[in-house]
């Protein structure tokens, strides 16, 4: 089974059908923040509905808005995402939409072949806010502060792709699709197949998503960061 891994589309549908319209995959795994900072949160969750993900996770950003809480993003782009949210993502997903968003789980587990996976947003001890750029040992533990016994381990909420092992445990954050910010552009995504991780970029189509958000985000202070972003890929 040939899988794609996502995570982080926020709003992005350009990058969104891309990665989707360009790779063969029998199976889709996303690990969540569908939501803000794009112009086409509405597209992306319809998008992603009918891709009909094995695995679904929310992330910090989903659950925001879900909840009507904060991010609890990072301190460079908290003001950019709460401009988003409020002006952008709020505005176009309907109440059934939040609904859904109420209804994704924190972290999802499965076994295959024998092998134990285990999905989440951010890192298993903190999964919607866990920041792990780098594998942390110490955030193998779930939310009652127990270790993890797992074979493989897939999160996102970085926009940092990185994979690599840890003792019996493999792991993998395949990027984001919508807004990387590891100072390439591209759209980063992951295959996995016959048990190994393959880290892939794709141009897509950007300036058609730069030139949506032009309509619709007012601020020229948030415009011009935004546009930065999906240009430069970092912050």
């Amino acid at each position: 089974m040939r899988v794609l891994i996502i995570s982080d589309v926020h709003g992005n549908i350009e990058a969104l059908k891309k990665i989707c319209e360009s790779e063969r995959y029998d199976a889709v795994w996303f690990l969540g923040d569908l939501t803000d900072y794009g112009p086409s949160p509405d597209e992306v969750l319809d998008y992603l509905k009918s891709l009909k993900p094995e695995v679904w996770v929310t992330g910090n950003h989903d659950y925001a808005n879900a909840y009507d809480v904060d991010c609890g993003c990072g301190e460079k782009t908290h003001e950019l995402s709460v401009y988003t949210r409020e002006n952008i993502t709020k505005k176009l997903l309907s109440a059934e939409d939040m609904t859904f968003l109420k209804s994704l789980p924190l972290n999802k587990t499965m076994e295959i072949d024998g092998k134990r996976y285990y999905f989440v947003h951010g890192c298993p001890s903190n999964p919607l806010y866990g920041y792990m750029f780098r594998f942390d040992p110490e955030c193998m533990k779930d939310e009652k502060g127990m270790p993890l016994s797992i074979e493989f381990l897939l999160y996102g909420h970085t926009h940092f792709p990185v994979m690599g092992e840890f003792e019996s445990l493999k792991y993998l954050n395949p990027g984001s699709v919508g807004q990387p910010r590891d100072g390439d552009w591209r759209a980063s995504y992951a295959i996995f197949e016959n048990g190994k991780f393959h880290i892939r970029r794709i141009e897509y189509p950007v300036e058609k998503t730069i030139q949506k958000l032009k309509q619709i985000v007012k601020n020229k202070d948030m415009m011009a960061m935004l546009e930065s972003l999906l240009r430069k890929g970092n912050i």
